[in-house]
């Protein structure tokens, strides 16, 4: 037996679809509600209904009045003895179809809850349920069941089962159809926070069962009716993965004094290192990956030429180009090139053993790389062009490991016969810590910041395109939207980068910093958001959202009563069920390990979450996580698809470039550990003489809960945390 789910682009139907899944189980096939176009394929939509047990009509954005919105959904409507339960647009779409009506909400409801109250204890949809629970929300629009102020002209079709009350006022929850087996719910029973949904859904299943036992359903090949490339199916996307073809050998020695300061031996090795500096809590581990000038190999995608990967050699400027082959993507060949490097190290050491990266992979993978995975972005640019780089990735053989706990470090390599080169440079960089004191000898930074010059956002600009967000919003066109900015920072040629960073970690040091110079382009993070790390057992994502200044917020209680609130509240949980989705279109048994909880950092207190999913016995890896869980839902919204392209038109399609994007490092054993670019400057080498120009961007998520001015200031204090340090001696434009 199977049930249909018809998918609305929204960003939890993945999770709709698990709970149909357990509730059920059974198998479920999911289609777009656009996969079909009627009346042309109304034949061979027939044929698929005729071959199920059920239709489940999922959530999505948009109005149950736009057919662009809501593809099918009507014409299965039609069909009167199908048992079908809608959600949210699904639910809509129900009730409009047998004569109710639609109103948009004085006070739309996204990411809260409320409480839920069943009309009577007889409805079997409702068995075993407490008639009064609560369940999450996130609409604009609801169903009214009369079409003026009277009641004698409410709906004869449908009969209403549940409600919660604004202000008072009935808002319809739940209702079913008089007498076909057709059924649906206002409120999201997959959402983290919803009571009871696996009930209602197995309750509706029983329903479906006694009522199509009259039927007998034909068994035929579903893949005839065209949806097997379009389902919501778990997947394994980058099949080339275990090659294993690698020589690879781990040497190490420790060296000789422990809490060994990262910068400092970044100074001893520089130029050629790239930084990944854990220097807060809960960061553990900080890694100098050490490049060999023209030999380390460093890949390089743009999505203005999608179909070719150049590779080029460590501070060499020649590159070669290779032209991808049909039906490749720069993500099977970076989950390719990884399989050939692909090694388990049997070490007896604990302390190396431990340590999560043992070479692969270090760089950055833009926010337009990302957004190109879900949707036909635009790609005129302003203030940007062609030549940056969207995903930069160099191979590491030789890197430094310390462990800010224990304060031991460690010089490895996993080039063969590599042992003389780790005992010349262990030697070399202990004498540099020795003379320095394992201190970083910092320059006076008011000096060096004399001549810049800082374009910051425009207010009345940002005030114009939160009140587009808010009409967005209010549309149901979106739940969230990460509305962000840029600013523009003129450095003078002479001023060194690492200076810069060194500034930027003592006034904010964070658990997922990165200091990178590829030459063709620069990353200087002081991100605390971890995005997506994962080893051979499980992945784990940590999204924020949710921030207060710890220069307006004196103590931890302090900043929970700002934080715990329902429109920050709201934010997280969106993003949770955002993710949820993402991680359940692969993997089983996600599970919420930590729900907004306020964490402290130097600069700011922050609601994080924390959400895991097993990637052993699923059939797919680390690599198809990232993918299928890109653009971070933290820096777009919900639903992400529709949501990032309103922020498209409203951010004028320029690009967000390395911000909003993810940097961390892929390692040979198949352990990796992304982080949000976010708090951060970055920049691209140009071709023109002068001033270099660095980018930061800033933002924050926009809800109906949210102020214009409060969202201000949100954004100009993740701002200041990190051009607050060019204050002195600044030059404003």
């Amino acid at each position: 037996m199977s049930i249909l789910l018809i998918d609305s682009y929204d960003s939890f139907s993945s999770s709709f679809r698990r709970l149909l899944e357990k509730a059920t189980e059974c198998s479920v096939i999911t289609i777009k509600n656009d996969t079909y176009h009627i009346p042309e394929d109304s034949k061979v939509l027939d044929q698929l209904l005729q071959n199920v047990m059920a239709v489940a009509i999922g959530p999505g954005p948009g109005s149950p009045l736009k057919s662009e919105d809501i593809g099918v959904i009507p014409y299965v409507l039609t069909k009167k003895d199908l048992p079908i339960l809608g959600v949210c647009l699904g639910f809509q779409c129900l009730c409009l179809e047998n004569g109710c009506k639609m109103k948009y909400l004085d006070h739309p409801v996204h990411g809260q809850t409320a409480g839920i109250q069943i009309t009577s204890r007889k409805e079997p949809l409702f068995d075993g349920i407490p008639r009064k629970f609560r369940a999450v929300r996130y609409h604009s629009i609801h169903i009214i069941q009369n079409s003026d102020s009277t009641p004698s002209t409410q709906s004869p079709e449908i009969i209403p089962l549940a409600y919660c009350y604004d202000e008072d006022k009935e808002v319809l929850m739940a209702a079913r159809h008089i007498c076909y087996p057709h059924f649906g719910v206002q409120y999201h029973p997959e959402s983290i926070c919803s009571e009871f949904g696996l009930e209602l859904v197995r309750n509706f299943w029983n329903i479906a069962q006694k009522f199509r036992k009259r039927d007998e359903l034909r068994r035929e090949d579903l893949y005839k009716f065209g949806i097997g490339s379009v389902t919501l199916e778990k997947r394994n996307i980058q099949t080339d993965y275990d090659s294993q073809l690698t020589n690879h050998q781990l040497q190490y020695i420790y060296l000789n004094k422990s809490i060994h300061e990262p910068t400092v031996i970044c100074e001893a090795v520089s130029p050629n290192f790239l930084l990944l500096n854990s220097c807060a809590n809960p960061g553990e581990w900080s890694f100098i990956g050490l490049p060999e000038e023209g030999v380390s190999e460093v890949l390089t995608h743009s999505i203005y030429e999608p179909n070719v990967v150049k590779i080029s050699k460590w501070r060499q400027t020649g590159q070669k180009s290779l032209k991808l082959e049909t039906q490749t993507t720069v993500w099977s060949f970076m989950s390719k090139y990884m399989g050939r490097h692909k090694t388990n190290f049997d070490v007896q050491d604990e302390f190396v053993a431990g340590c999560p990266f043992k070479g692969g992979l270090i760089g950055f993978i833009s926010y337009e790389e990302s957004l190109s995975l879900i949707t036909d972005i635009h790609k005129n640019t302003l203030e940007t062009n062609k030549s940056e780089p969207d995903i930069k990735l160099c191979f590491i053989e030789r890197f430094i490991a310390i462990n800010r706990k224990s304060g031991r470090t460690v010089i490895a390599s996993i080039r063969p016969k590599d042992s003389k080169w780790l005992e010349t440079n262990a030697k070399l960089i202990e004498k540099y810590i020795d003379a320095r004191k394992d201190r970083t000898e910092k320059k006076d930074f008011k000096e060096i910041s004399k001549g810049m010059k800082m374009r910051k956002p425009d207010k009345a600009e940002y005030i114009r395109n939160f009140a587009s967000c808010q009409r967005f919003l209010h549309s149901g066109d979106s739940y969230e939207l990460c509305l962000t900015t840029t600013t523009k920072l003129e450095i003078p040629a002479e001023t060194k980068l690492w200076d810069i960073y060194l500034e930027m970690i003592q006034h904010n040091p964070s658990p997922y910093s990165v200091f990178f110079d590829f030459g063709d382009s620069q990353l200087l993070s002081t991100s605390p958001e971890r995005f997506l790390s994962w080893n051979r057992d499980k992945c784990q994502m940590r999204p924020i959202k949710g921030t207060v200044s710890k220069r307006d917020t004196k103590s931890y209680r302090c900043a929970c009563e700002k934080l715990l609130i329902p429109k920050e509240m709201g934010e997280n949980l969106m993003i949770v069920d955002l993710i949820r989705h993402d991680l359940s279109s692969l993997l089983e048994n996600v599970k919420v390990k930590q729900l907004m909880k306020v964490e402290e950092y130097q600069t700011v207190y922050q609601l994080v979450s924390v959400i895991e999913g097993k990637l052993k016995d699923s059939n797919c890896h680390g690599i198809d996580v990232l993918k299928s869980t890109l653009p971070p839902g933290s820096m777009t919204g919900a639903p992400k698809k529709r949501s990032v392209e309103i922020l498209e038109k409203l951010e004028l399609y320029k690009r967000r470039g390395i911000y909003s994007g993810v940097c961390g490092y892929w390692s040979v054993d198949d352990i990796a550990d992304w982080s949000v670019v976010i708090r951060s400057l970055f920049g691209y080498n140009r071709e023109e003489s002068g001033d270099k120009t660095l980018y930061c961007g800033a933002g924050g998520a926009i809800t109906v809960l949210s102020n214009a001015e409060s969202e201000w200031q949100e954004m100009n204090d993740k701002l200041d945390s990190v051009v607050r340090i060019f204050e002195r001696g600044l030059g404003m434009s």
